[in-house]
């Protein structure tokens, strides 16, 4: 790991891991810049032990600018595919900037996966949160693809069903989708599997075509993607009572009337949005009446 030390227009590298132990001022934080390349390498060895060390030694930079003034590119980290990675002192204390780094390592590690072009930028990070949020970096964010990424990486982080499975297999989850809607179908199976819905069986029963299954759940996915656990768990609930002799086109128009509906009264109370289009297809509850002699 380097250390790119800019200061009245001159510049020094220093190696990070055969650096001395003296302290390094960068705005209003103090680091350490052995311990800090030392907390970096622990984490990578434990969460990817399969990344070459050259990515390490040569593609990941720590940035130290005279009084942390800001950067052309005025972030807390940054990744390029033919350049590497960079990370900013200044922005975070030590610990908060190993979470930046694993973050944009994060993206070299999707980018040599296999899957970093093919992904769209909620996917991409949502694998970097995904990976900080490891290394005890929590972050909030308002502007797009982050905050998408940060909410579907949260609610699939309260599903005991995925929070409870190592770094590695759900890195590989999320690595294995390249969309949004890929990501919201994932948050559906695990809290399928988390709080046991029944979804699963209930497709199993509707049909055995796999392919139909798949076009079903991807329009819930779609239907669902920015929805709160709530309502998803209220959406798939709803899907799961549907008479078992409805046709699945008509379950695809129910979902597709949902989201016209949410889309043209965006204030309306959706819950209720939904129970409306399920109607005319969820037997009703019956209702016990006692009656006094």
């Amino acid at each position: 790991m380097q250390l790119l030390l800019r200061s009245g227009g001159q510049q020094m590298i220093i190696d990070m891991e055969r650096a001395d132990d003296r302290p390094l001022s960068v705005g209003q934080y103090t680091y350490r810049p052995r311990r800090l390349a030392g907390k970096v390498r622990r984490l990578v060895a434990k969460m990817w032990p399969d990344m070459p060390s050259s990515v390490l030694d040569e593609r990941l930079t720590f940035e130290a600018l005279d009084n942390g003034r800001e950067t052309a590119w005025g972030d807390s980290g940054s990744f390029s595919p033919r350049s590497g990675s960079t990370v900013l002192l200044g922005r975070w204390d030590e610990d908060g900037s190993v979470g930046i780094a694993l973050h944009e390592l994060a993206h070299e590690m999707h980018l040599r996966h296999g899957g970093y072009d093919d992904s769209d930028g909620v996917v991409r990070e949502a694998l970097a949160m995904l990976a900080e949020r490891e290394a005890g970096l929590r972050r909030t964010f308002e502007r797009e693809p982050y905050h998408s990424a940060c909410q579907l990486i949260e609610q699939l982080e309260e599903l005991p069903a995925f929070s409870r499975m190592a770094f590695s297999k759900r890195w590989a989850e999320v690595v294995s989708v390249t969309s949004a809607a890929g990501l919201a179908d994932l948050i559906n199976y695990y809290l399928d599997r988390s709080e046991r819905l029944g979804l699963a069986r209930w497709l199993d029963r509707l049909t055995k075509n796999v392919d139909v299954r798949d076009q079903l759940l991807a329009r819930l996915a779609s239907t669902s993607l920015r929805y709160s656990l709530d309502l998803r768990r209220h959406l798939i609930k709803k899907l799961v009572r549907c008479k078992p002799e409805t046709p699945v086109e008509q379950l695809m128009y129910v979902l597709d009337s949902i989201a016209t509906l949410d889309r043209r009264y965006p204030n309306d109370d959706l819950e209720r949005i939904i129970n409306f289009c399920f109607a005319p297809y969820v037997p009703q509850r019956r209702r016990l009446f006692a009656f006094g002699s």
